[in-house]
């Protein structure tokens, strides 16, 4: 089944149609925003809007799908150019599970590092699974530990040292989110 995806950006953003097959093609164009939704049209006609993708600083603890639809697997590597989630029911597929947000407190200075970030993130995986996150690639079974937080700019000025703190199932070679098909925290 093909299907057209329709990425609405805002005024000064391109706009983008790409018919792809349902799992073929993730489409990041940069410096694109997100404005209102993703529109998602398959040959037979069937559409589904997907509302609001929220911008990854301002989520929520919750179930994220990466792609609107979460179809497919992510790299890795894309994930840190992508500026919006889209929340999912935690019963349906899903690409992350927001299990903190919040403000964290620089270690040195007035801007929090990456260590900062991992330190806090760790703690609230630590607090809802009882232990800390695997830390060697390889197991499929497990949930591994990603975190965000502002780029440099106008982000930074924005949100300065907010944290996002998720739970993802990579694939064995690391380099892919999977689908989580069920809640897990």
């Amino acid at each position: 089944m093909k299907k057209k995806l329709t990425y609405i950006f805002s005024s000064a953003a391109l706009v983008a149609i790409a018919g792809v097959a349902a799992t073929a093609l993730f489409v990041w164009l940069p410096g694109g925003h997100l404005r209102e939704e993703v529109e998602v049209i398959d040959a037979t006609g069937s559409t589904g809007t997907y509302q609001n993708g929220t911008f990854y600083l301002e989520v929520e603890e919750g179930c994220y799908s990466i792609d609107a639809a979460a179809s497919q697997s992510i790299p890795v590597s894309d994930v840190n150019k992508i500026k919006s989630f889209f929340e999912v029911d935690c019963a349906q597929p899903h690409h992350l599970e927001v299990i903190y947000t919040g403000d964290v407190d620089p270690s040195q200075g007035s801007t929090a590092k990456s260590e900062d970030v991992g330190a806090v993130c760790y703690t609230a995986y630590e607090q809802i699974y009882g232990k800390l996150p695997p830390t060697k690639l390889g197991d499929t079974n497990s949930l591994y530990l990603a975190w965000f937080f502002a780029d440099p700019g106008s982000e930074f000025d924005k949100y300065q040292n907010r944290a996002v703190c998720a739970v993802t199932k990579p694939d064995a070679t690391g380099k892919n989110y999977t689908i989580i098909n069920r809640n897990v925290a």
